[in-house]
């Protein structure tokens, strides 16, 4: 957790601007219309138990010197944009004096938009293009619903404080203003002009990223893909015409890796208009970049993994097994090449280290790369190819060895097809285990030489980073968790790492996904139904 100095917040500017205007209606809201999760939330909140106060991540006993072996491409030395910084102890007792029952109301605004900003904002540098770096021009721009934006943006970090240290005062905040915000948001929808503003898609983003912030029940689970979902829907409402703006376009590359993310966890296809539209979007940017083109690939690999299902037991594409098995070769070449043509600066180093902290460091290795947002790309390619292979592994073995069994013989013609598949998908899980240090803000940059180093917090002292690289690991270190292949440490040291990340920033989600990983592994993909959620075409 890092909480930066007070960002100059627009709250008494920007409040009460829209006040007082009237909607036209629409008459297609009922389509478009938030979920209102509010009771929810609020009864949820009621029946937890009040926590005392905050752990923190498992810091290292010893700083270690480690022997390092690079990668084809070199990190960057260049010094991260603020993603590393620590609460100093001015910003400490700020913190404490905010959470003081008698801090006015506005006070604790304008830190839950600081902890925002400060926390899952990432600029734009180097490879990186940044994360959600509009966010402060959606705040100020008249043209939309500033208010519902900031409102929303609040709760998010306003959650995350209370989560994070206990406090009961800033939960209620958190609270009114998630309330808050999905009743403007509900007002906003029945406004064709206005539903289909920027403003009105990033603020049904941001409510779900309070769903992960505040997940604890199945309940917010079933939240969290009802506003993806929400998103989704204005996206194909909205056209080609949110290309015309950089801001449009950053936008729709957000909600489409939200609806990535989800449709992983079902076992889903995207829909075939948001993939029309995403081409639509191709004609306006280069198409080149490795987040790019992980994406369309990511998309096709889904469309095989669905196709294929490999949660079916049973044997059923005895005419097309081999036209599948193909496919699904030709994804994860194809994936290969993008990692070897992958430009320099979006390289990351592999680092060996035996003396580190196993609770840290998986096995003595762990990465370096840019900053966590590169790295959250690299997860994302491992976790490409893991679905890959799993696909290819599953056509051997249920198809395969049924309608042809001596392609697996001793000499068989797919043999060490059905050998890659597993040793890639093992080594794409290790991979993914190595960029946990760096992603929970152990790997550490001197802005002074600029050499990267395995941070060695005394035990005492909270390791705080900003909540960015876990927010961005969660599901990845769920899927490689989840691996049929993995021995039981592997299993206990992911469930370990989701603690240390709902501890440390406050994400609750990863506490849900470590006791499902821990009681029920099969949990999450079984209760996000498809046929509940899924976008359809319009």
């Amino acid at each position: 957790m890092y909480v930066s100095p007070p960002y100059p917040t627009p709250t008494n500017r920007i409040a009460g601007r829209r006040s007082g205007q009237t909607c036209p209606g629409y008459p297609d809201a009922s389509k478009l219309r938030v979920r209102d999760e509010t009771t929810r939330v609020i009864d949820r909140a009621r029946r937890a138990p009040r926590k005392t106060g905050a752990s923190s991540r498992s810091p290292l006993s010893t700083q270690s010197a480690a022997s390092t072996d690079s990668d084809d491409a070199s990190v960057s030395t260049s010094t991260q944009d603020g993603g590393d910084e620590t609460i100093s102890d001015v910003d400490s007792q700020a913190l404490l004096m905010l959470l003081d029952p008698a801090a006015p109301a506005e006070n604790l605004h304008d830190l839950g938009i600081n902890y925002y900003l400060s926390n899952y904002v990432v600029a734009n540098s180097g490879p990186c293009p940044g994360f959600l770096n509009y966010s402060w021009d959606i705040i100020t721009d008249s043209g939309g619903d500033c208010e519902m934006v900031q409102v929303a943006i609040r709760a998010i970090g306003l959650a995350a404080l209370a989560s994070a240290t206990g406090t009961e005062k800033l939960n209620l905040q958190a609270r009114a203003s998630y309330s808050q915000a999905l009743r403007r948001l509900n007002t906003v929808l029945v406004d064709k002009t206005m539903a289909n503003h920027d403003s009105t898609v990033f603020t049904i983003l941001t409510l779900s990223l309070y769903e992960t912030i505040t997940c604890s029940d199945v309940g917010s689970l079933e939240a969290w893909k009802n506003h993806i979902n929400g998103a989704i829907n204005l996206l194909m409402q909205r056209g080609a015409a949110q290309f015309r703006t950089t801001q449009g376009q950053q936008i729709f590359g957000e909600a489409v890796a939200h609806l990535l993310t989800l449709c992983s966890r079902v076992n889903q296809p995207v829909p075939p208009k948001l993939r029309a539209l995403r081409v639509e979007w191709q004609r306006t940017t280069e198409g080149t970049s490795p987040a790019w083109m992980l994406a369309t690939t990511h998309i096709e690999v889904m469309e095989l993994f669905h196709r294929v299902n490999p949660d079916k037991d049973t044997p059923f594409l005895q005419d097309e097994w081999e036209t599948l098995l193909a496919r699904g070769v030709e994804l994860d070449q194809r994936i290969q090449i993008l990692v070897k043509e992958i430009p320099a600066p979006w390289g990351f180093k592999t680092v060996h280290d035996p003396e580190a902290d196993p609770r840290v460091v998986y096995r003595g290795v762990y990465h370096i790369y840019y900053n966590t947002w590169v790295g959250k790309i690299w997860d994302g390619i491992r976790a490409c190819r893991i679905f890959a292979n799993q696909a290819i592994y599953c056509l051997l073995l249920r198809e395969g060895f049924t309608w042809a069994p001596e392609v697996l013989s001793e000499d068989g013609l797919y043999l060490d097809l059905l050998q890659r598949a597993s040793d890639t998908t093992t080594q794409m899980r290790d991979d993914i285990l190595a960029s946990v240090p760096q992603m929970l803000g152990f790997v550490r940059q001197d802005e002074a030489t600029g050499t990267w180093y395995l941070d060695s917090s005394s035990p005492d002292i909270p390791h705080l980073a900003p909540a960015n690289g876990g927010y961005f690991l969660l599901w990845h270190l769920f899927l490689a968790g989840t691996l049929w292949m993995n021995a039981p440490d592997v299993r206990l040291w992911a469930i370990d790492r989701l603690r240390a990340i709902r501890s440390a920033t406050g994400i609750q989600k990863a506490g849900f996904l470590a006791d499902a990983l821990k009681f029920h592994p099969g949990l999450v993909s079984s209760l996000l139904l498809a046929n509940e959620y899924l976008v359809r075409d319009l």
